[in-house]
């Protein structure tokens, strides 16, 4: 087998286009020439049996979590000096390295929160939702505050369930995609039973990595209020909810 679009699409994305270990820049353009890339996609178990860190019968060798993104020196270096990249090292190495982009997203969505006051739209089908989380590798979130640990319980989970849908689009098939949709109507049927309504918008913002100008990311924005939230425009009809 060979790696997928959407397993190669997530391993650059997850590793914001930098070694993981050497968080070198691996595909830009430099002033006055052409673009240039020197990132590879390192198996951190071979497929060969006389290959670097190599296990027989694995299922699929060319998996997300079997690939780590480094720049070629690195991705030689690994594969030559298997003692010391052993198989538990290289996947701390990738495992911090993604903790690390998704920190560094999330502290700047925090810090640009109210640099000013947005309308967003209210989100009615699933297919709609699900547009907005695809492939997102940021996310702001907001609710009302909580009356209850019940209340509690339920819009942190909507939340997580939404971040985790998200996290899961990018690499499942059309078929998947439609059944996801369909759950995420389901779970806004359940959002409006127990009297709220959810606003989203996907945006494109820059994220700084270090110096220069930064990279730019898809960032999906999930608000839940409550129906009666002073906060809500109601554009329409006064019986309207949106």
């Amino acid at each position: 087998m060979a790696i997928s679009d959407r397993v190669r699409k997530s391993l650059w994305a997850k590793s914001a286009n930098r070694c993981s270990i050497c968080k070198t820049e691996l595909f830009a353009k430099q002033e006055g020439s052409e673009e240039y890339n020197i990132g590879e996609e390192c198996h951190i178990i071979s497929s060969k049996s006389n290959g670097p860190r190599y296990k027989p019968n694995l299922d699929d060798y060319d998996t997300f979590d079997n690939l780590i993104l480094l720049c070629r020196n690195h991705h030689r270096e690994v594969d030559e000096l298997t003692d010391t990249y052993t198989e538990e090292l290289l996947r701390y190495v990738k495992l911090k390295r993604e903790n690390w982009v998704q920190e560094t997203i999330n502290s700047a969505i925090k810090s640009d929160n109210q640099i000013k006051p947005r309308f967003l739209t209210r989100i009615t089908s699933g297919k709609e939702l699900l547009n907005i989380l695809n492939e997102s590798l940021g996310y702001r979130t907001d609710y009302d505050e909580v009356g209850s640990e019940e209340d509690a319980d339920f819009i942190g989970g909507v939340l997580q369930d939404l971040i985790d849908y998200g996290e899961l689009s990018g690499m499942v098939e059309p078929y998947d995609r439609v059944k996801m949709s369909y759950q995420l109507n389901d779970l806004l049927k359940t959002l409006d039973d127990k009297g709220y309504i959810l606003f989203g918008e996907k945006t494109v913002e820059r994220v700084k990595f270090g110096d220069g100008d930064g990279d730019k990311w898809s960032i999906a924005t999930i608000i839940i209020k409550r129906k009666d939230s002073s906060e809500i425009i109601k554009i329409g009809s006064e019986n309207s909810d949106s």
